[in-house]
């Protein structure tokens, strides 16, 4: 077996800058570097340590882009030190838009550990796992990470990206005090990325949903966590699964597992849903996405069978494969688990709008589903 080798990085090279130790730490954002570290992994697991300081020329000068690094057979842990590793956001540093401070792109085998983000600059996201059109980032566990008071972010703190990205695990993250508006989440999820899991972690105050699963991302797991909204903060739903039928064809997945969570309103009005599906725009082709005031009256007034009839012919949303079990809601919830529909962008309404539970059509059992085991980071 293989000793794990140990590099050094910092917010500004130390030394000779060749890593092999805190006095000679590397440069974080040297490509070279991070190319050595490639090479090295053919051969053995590596840990690459962000000393404490800030690394803010992330957002003043460019991101750290992690792309095209990693081994199937040797583990990259990319590690800082808890609260003083920190990427900081900071507006009276750069006053203009960022995309992204952390971008981990077509890699695998890779753990980042007590990364700390926060401040108030404008940003996409603070770090983003993605892969681009053919590329492939699988296997990635972020831990332990922190994003506190980013009220600059545009669409997530983090976020997973495109079909190409599958297994994907948040465990023991914070999330607290996010966004600009109800485009903003703690964690965005979207266009088919797969096997996404987000475990033990802690969500509390976003302007808009908080962890989303947009358009096809589909087999994902939340458990374990708590979401908070305090009465500050606007009464978004806590997990939410949505679409937007308008430049694009975008459409629902049914796999999905939440359970052992608490969802906390502590706000003075209610929260309509802690876990929706929801559809905004046109149909998708194939399906009736927009419904009639019958269908509506279905959804809002039906039985469970004629409600999951529903679901499955105009959404293609198989109920049985949504596992909800064990959460605890506080009061000033309405809907545990709810789906929308909403003309919108200039589609024709049907007849009917709105919100319709559908708790009585999802499984409600301890028993996971087989693909539940498919997580390879846990």
């Amino acid at each position: 077996m293989f000793n794990i080798k140990q590099l050094y990085v910092s917010y500004e090279q130390k030394g000779t800058g060749t890593g092999d130790s805190e006095s000679n730490a590397a440069d974080f954002l040297n490509s070279s570097f991070w190319k050595e570290v490639n090479t090295q992994l053919k051969k053995q697991p590596i840990t690459v340590l962000f000393l404490e300081g800030n690394y803010s020329r992330t957002f003043t000068q460019k991101p750290l882009k992690i792309e095209d690094i990693g081994s199937p057979n040797n583990l990259l842990i990319i590690k800082g030190i808890p609260e003083k590793t920190w990427f900081t956001a900071d507006p009276n540093e750069f006053s203009g838009e960022r995309s992204v401070l952390v971008d981990i792109v077509n890699s695998q085998n890779i753990q980042i550990s007590n990364f700390s983000f926060k401040g108030n600059g404008k940003l996409g996201y603070a770090l983003r796992i993605t892969s681009t059109n053919g590329g492939e980032t699988k296997n990635i566990l972020v831990n332990n990470c922190l994003w506190t008071d980013m009220r600059g972010i545009i669409y997530g703190t983090t976020g997973v990206h495109q079909k190409g990205t599958k297994n994907v695990t948040y465990k023991n993250c914070t999330f607290k005090r996010v966004g600009i508006d109800s485009h903003s989440h703690h964690i965005y999820n979207a266009y088919n990325p797969s096997y996404i899991y987000i475990i033990d972690s802690h969500f509390e105050d976003c302007t808009g949903d908080y962890v989303r699963f947009r358009d096809s991302t589909d087999y994902c797991i939340v458990k374990g966590s708590k979401f908070v909204r305090n009465k500050d903060f606007p009464s978004y739903p806590f997990i939410s699964m949505p679409n937007f039928n308008k430049a694009r064809a975008e459409s629902f997945a049914s796999n999905y597992a939440f359970y052992d969570n608490d969802f906390i309103n502590n706000g003075d009005n209610s929260i309509v849903n802690a876990i929706v599906l929801h559809h905004y725009g046109y149909n998708r082709p194939g399906f009736n996405y927009l419904l009639t005031k019958e269908e509506g009256d279905v959804l809002t007034n039906g039985t469970a069978a004629e409600k999951k009839k529903l679901l499955a012919e105009n959404f293609g949303i198989d109920t049985d494969q949504i596992r909800v079990y064990n959460n605890r809601y506080s009061n000033n919830i309405q809907n545990k688990v709810a789906i929308g529909s909403f003309p919108a962008y200039g589609a024709e309404s049907k007849g009917w709008k709105g919100f319709g539970d559908i708790y009585s059509t999802v499984k409600n059992t301890n028993v996971p589903f087989k693909w539940e085991a498919n997580n390879l980071n846990e």
